[in-house]
């Protein structure tokens, strides 16, 4: 007797171990949906601790593929399609170099989103109103990376949301720019518009409020968040924001010299440089395995710094993105949610600490190198000055030590306030300056058995390193890099998590369940840091800290990303719109 494609149980790994989670019911017909470009038909997931059932529409393109005439131009709208979608099947991760092994990955028609919903309208499961949504930015420093590695398998194991995660163009395919009207810029981020105006006019049909959406992301995920508050193109297309361990003042989430960096890409590729549009024209003939693996190029040191190609203030186009330096820029007046970690900066220094030869590397050419993995390269033009700087570096977390295995600990407190915490830090406090809507911030303490730093920690293990960049992350989105529900004590933090988030998205306030009065940021930018601290006993503190990520020593160098003055000139109030 013939079987119907449809009792075939389909699987999506969602880990390089390949664990993997049945995509269709065995009898029942699949999960259909109609959206403006046509019909979709999707597959049931299960979530990982009571199995609840999902239903998912996999690798859904928001855009038309961003090939041949359409590569670096701004996201096209897609084209109906005749008959059913197979939604079943992730989209291709977008092209980018993988920072672990070093080596291109993914396509370039990549840009597709994937679709959660424990309910759809059409067999009349909602009940109370259409139910909030969250949309989930995948993080890899804007270089690699994808949507469907975050899923939904714990936040929604007992929650009602609608969440969906997306892909978007990455390194010089997503950020490379001439400067001018012919290629402005920051394609990778008008992709996150474009899909973000896809959830507006399609969300309804899966079951999803429009009107109450929010976006979260981790590290260039979080810068993203940031970047949506400020941008012109994304008023009105969200509700809420969840930044962790990302801003758009990290040194790394700003690109300098993006219009020369294009040129020399340019050139290593044969192409013309004088003329924009030859230029362009020249490099939409050259394979898109050429012009991500280019990305090297800008790398002097190992994968530093570790986003040569990201957002940069676009000076060209008749839409822009980013129409000045964030600091200058008003803000949508939406409720955030910050953090950072308690050794962010492990990535990337779980690379560095775990390899005595890199150290003694890092020690010996410590001028040359350090600009490279604290990203100031290109914020200071003067070598003598950059050598200078360095050496003042060193001396604030060294003293007279050497960089060495005894020294491990202070290179990533290094790299963790320079990269990550101050940062975001100096964001959240300035945003709550400005902001009428609450700014929330925690700093998560706790090491579990998995970390996002056993990825690249040379021996496989990070163990007694500390609590990780990223790590975070995983208690509430299932990444590929760790399986908190597996053991018992971590398993216990995934429901706290959970609340804390979908508190969050539902009505502006975070929640952890806990007697802890959680305060937002203060509105005085020279308070201290108000901010829960989830510490490793799993308890939840109070915490004002004074000088995060020794901004005090930080403010003190003449780098570019501390402005003497902050003016922005206004905020954008969602409700004036």
């Amino acid at each position: 007797m013939a079987v119907a494609p449809w009792s075939i149980v389909a699987y999506i790994c969602l880990t390089s171990a390949a664990i993997c989670y049945s995509t269709a019911a065995s009898s029942s017909p699949p999960p259909r949906v109609r959206v403006e470009s046509g019909e979709l038909s999707g597959g049931v997931e299960h979530t990982l601790i009571s199995g609840r059932p999902l239903y998912a529409f996999l690798g859904v393109p928001y855009a038309s593929p961003p090939v041949y005439k359409n590569r670096f131009k701004e996201p096209q709208p897609v084209k109906p399609w005749v008959g059913v979608w197979n939604a079943t099947i992730a989209g291709s991760d977008c092209m980018g170099l993988d920072h672990v092994s070093f080596r291109v990955v993914g396509s370039e028609d990549c840009l597709y989103l994937n679709v959660y919903t424990p309910k759809l309208p059409q067999e009349g499961l909602i009940s109370g109103g259409l139910m909030n949504v969250i949309v989930y930015i995948h993080g890899g420093a804007f270089q690699f990376g994808s949507g469907i590695g975050y899923g939904p398998h714990y936040l929604l194991d007992s929650e009602d949301f609608v969440y969906v995660s997306i892909n978007y163009r990455l390194g010089p395919l997503g950020f490379a720019s001439t400067g001018d009207d012919v290629l402005p810029g920051n394609n990778g981020l008008k992709d996150q518009v474009a899909a973000l105006k896809w959830i507006q006019r399609n969300i309804a049909a899966f079951g999803g409020n429009p009107g109450s959406v929010t976006i979260a992301g981790m590290s260039a995920g979080g810068a993203s968040v940031h970047y949506h508050t400020l941008s012109p193109m994304s008023v009105g297309l969200f509700n809420r924001g969840i930044a962790e361990s990302g801003s758009a003042f990290c040194g790394w989430a700003l690109t300098e010299n993006t219009i020369q960096k294009t040129k020399e890409l340019a050139e290593s590729l044969g192409c013309p440089t004088y003329y924009s549009k030859d230029t362009v024209k020249c490099l939409r003939s050259r394979p898109a395995l050429a012009i991500a693996d280019s990305l090297k190029n800008f790398l002097p040191w190992r994968y530093n710094p570790f986003t040569p190609f990201g957002p940069t203030v676009e000076t060209g186009g008749t839409e822009r993105f980013l129409t000045d330096l964030p600091e200058n820029l008003p803000i949508q007046n939406v409720p955030l949610l910050f953090s950072f970690t308690e050794d962010d900066g492990l990535y990337p220094a779980a690379e560095f600490v775990s390899n005595e030869e890199t150290l003694v590397d890092i020690e010996s050419n410590w001028d040359e190198i350090l600009p490279f993995i604290l990203d100031y390269n290109y914020t200071i033009s003067d070598e003598l000055l950059r050598s200078e700087i360095a050496q003042k570096i060193k001396k604030f977390y060294f003293g007279n030590n050497t960089v060495s295995v005894n020294t491990k600990n202070e290179v990533v407190k290094m790299m963790t306030d320079r990269l990550f915490q101050e940062p975001v830090a100096r964001t959240a406090r300035h945003l709550a300056s400005i902001n009428t809507s609450p700014v929330y911030f925690y700093e998560f303490s706790y090491r579990g058995k998995y970390s996002l730093s056993d990825k690249y920690s040379t021996s496989g293990s990070s163990q007694g390193m500390g609590v990780s960049h990223g790590d975070d992350t995983m208690y509430v989105i299932k990444t590929r890099y760790g399986n908190p529900h597996d053991n018992v004590e971590d398993a216990k933090l995934i429901p706290v998590m959970v609340s804390m988030w979908s508190s969050f998205a539902k009505t502006g306030v975070p929640d952890i369940g806990s007697s802890v009065v959680w305060s937002p940021v203060s509105k005085n930018p020279s308070d201290p840091l108000k901010l829960i601290k989830i510490t490793q006993n799993q308890t939840f503190e109070q915490q004002e800290y004074s000088n995060p990520g020794n901004y005090n020593f930080w403010s003190t160098l003449p780098l570019t990303e501390f402005p003497a003055t902050v003016k922005p000139s206004k905020t954008i109030n969602r409700d004036e719109l």
